[in-house]
């Protein structure tokens, strides 16, 4: 046991004083943060234009005009207090285009004589990926319409505010206990998301860490020397958990950031008592990826041939992650309880059930029996791949020699 802690020694404050770790480790959360912010600090930094639009309209829209300046003059405006909004009339499509063309105008509406009728406007720009702009056109023109509908009518526009005036729908969670809290949809969403990320970046960070270590010592013969004082069973025992602790490391930092980001933008956050529950997942999903990544770094001599593996297993525990929208949306459904039960799945599958608040303590319990009988048996298995692959060199392994092994 002294040996297996020498191991665990080294592998840990050896990776831990790491360029690699350190950076991916302090720099990973901050470069996500930036990423998520960074377009909407880009957006507040450019300076603001007033959007010059062109109008084709026939005389008799006139008034409709006249409202949708007015309603636009004072739903949208600069931080200077200008009008976000300038229309200039064109008298055909023809002249709107050119201008369009020659950068005058960002785009032009072409209001139909009938449009109170049919109501169909076109808008053309050359560019709509700018959102915003087109949709507020579209909302208070839209408006401007009904309002004058009923101007046409003789309805008092005045009651245009208090029928149409929406509900106030606010939504509230009730947990296990009964006990009620104020929900919020974002954070049902963000939060099991958030913590999958943390999950599958600290365990695969850490598994592509062991297998790394064992090709590196395999191919430069250091392992011989360990073999003359330990057995492969303590090496491989050591190395696992020597990185299992380094990637527990990781994963508490990336929990405090991740609770201070939900704090920050007052988020709904993990509540303590999910925290042992989390861990768990981490620990058994660990294990189970660094049985595997420990054997797979048995076979190969080549750092190429290893990441090209590894990323087949990758792309399995990123399922949860492509698709998560739809668990997360759909906690309950036949599909999402299915992946539950999948070991490679079950770690990161339960993360995102457990934060949206729909799994059972039933199921806590089943899925983790599921996931300590798989580590133990993918342990088993990789161990005695380890003892007999560790010392082969320049050799090709083949399906055939695996199952052998794994046999004896």
């Amino acid at each position: 046991m002294t040996q297996i802690w020498k191991i665990v020694k080294w592998e840990f404050l050896n990776r831990l004083k790491s360029k690699l770790f350190l950076i991916t480790t302090f720099a990973l959360p901050f470069f996500m943060g930036g990423m998520m912010y960074l377009p909407s600090i880009l957006i507040d930094l450019e300076p603001e234009e007033i959007t010059k639009i062109g109008l084709v309209y026939d005389d008799q829209n006139q008034f409709l005009i006249d409202r949708l300046e007015a309603q636009l003059s004072l739903s949208y405006r600069l931080k200077s207090g200008e009008p976000q909004f300038n229309f200039y009339r064109f008298l055909s499509e023809k002249e709107a285009l050119d201008s369009v063309l020659k950068k005058s105008i960002l785009g032009y509406l072409s209001i139909p004589k009938m449009v109170l009728d049919t109501g169909k406007v076109k808008y053309f720009s050359e560019s709509l990926s700018n959102i915003k702009i087109y949709k507020g056109l579209s909302r208070t023109l839209n408006q401007a319409v009904i309002e004058q509908r009923m101007i046409e009518q003789n309805i008092d526009v005045s009651l245009i505010g208090k029928l149409s005036r929406g509900i106030n729908f606010e939504t509230f969670e009730i947990d296990s206990g009964g006990d009620i809290s104020e929900g919020d949809e974002l954070s049902s969403f963000m939060v099991p998301y958030l913590f999958l990320i943390i999950l599958f970046t600290t365990v695969f960070m850490s598994g592509q860490l062991l297998l790394r270590s064992v090709m590196e010592e395999r191919t430069s013969r250091t392992i011989e020397i360990l073999l003359s004082s330990v057995t492969p069973e303590e090496i491989m025992r050591g190395k696992i958990m020597g990185l299992g602790l380094l990637g527990m490391t990781q994963m508490s930092f990336y929990l405090i950031v991740g609770l201070l980001f939900t704090y920050i933008k007052e988020l709904a956050t993990i509540e303590l008592s999910q925290i042992p529950i989390f861990l768990i997942f981490f620990i058994t999903g660990y294990l189970f990826y660094a049985a595997i990544f420990a054997a797979m770094g048995t076979f190969f001599t080549s750092e190429q041939e290893a990441q090209q593996s590894s990323g087949l297993i990758s792309i399995v525990a990123i399922l949860p992650m492509v698709f998560a929208s739809y668990f997360i949306t759909n906690p309950t459904s036949a599909y999402t309880i299915a992946s539950t039960y999948i070991p490679p799945l079950t770690p990161f599958m339960m993360i995102i059930r457990i934060g949206t608040g729909t799994v059972g303590l039933n199921e806590i319990i089943f899925a983790t029996i599921l996931m300590i009988f798989s580590c133990w048996a993918l342990l088993k298995l990789s161990g005695k791949i380890f003892k007999t692959a560790i010392l082969l060199y320049g050799k090709k392994i083949t399906i055939g020699e695996i199952i052998k092994w794994v046999r004896t």
